[in-house]
């Protein structure tokens, strides 16, 4: 038995249909994918930090401040080939520094204590200043 080959019958678009009534159909609601907007956070208020004092922490003033710039500029006038700064357990500060001998070779060491370490460079440095040949 044979069968006959299947045709290609094109299907002809379906007329929109209208309510038996006579009434225009209503379009269909759009629904769109999207949330609403969030409400943005309240801001947290601002930190504040207290003061040194508030914490019970005592400020101290600021000690003089040496100037090692123009030290260095006398150390190199006086001829010190070397210096040395230390800090004390009992807070004071020791400077130590070298300077030609008055025989080839030898070396002088210069040292001064003082309670801080500008007081102590002054003083050695004018240490310096009276040996110096």
């Amino acid at each position: 038995m044979t069968y006959p080959a299947p045709t290609y019958a094109p299907q002809r678009p379906v007329p929109p249909s209208f309510p038996q009534n006579g009434r225009t159909a209503q379009p269909k609601p759009l629904i769109r994918a999207q949330a609403p907007e969030e409400p943005k956070p309240a801001r947290p208020p601002l930190l504040t930090l207290p003061s040194p004092e508030q914490l019970g922490v005592a400020v101290r003033p600021v000690e003089n401040v040496v100037d090692w710039t123009a030290l260095h500029a006398r150390m190199k006038e006086l001829g010190v080939l070397s210096f040395h700064m230390d800090s004390l357990p009992d807070g004071r500060s020791r400077f130590t520094c070298w300077m030609p001998g008055n025989r080839s070779g030898l070396t002088r060491r210069i040292e001064s204590v003082a309670a801080t370490q500008a007081e102590a460079v002054q003083h050695g440095l004018q240490e310096a200043a009276r040996l110096r040949p």
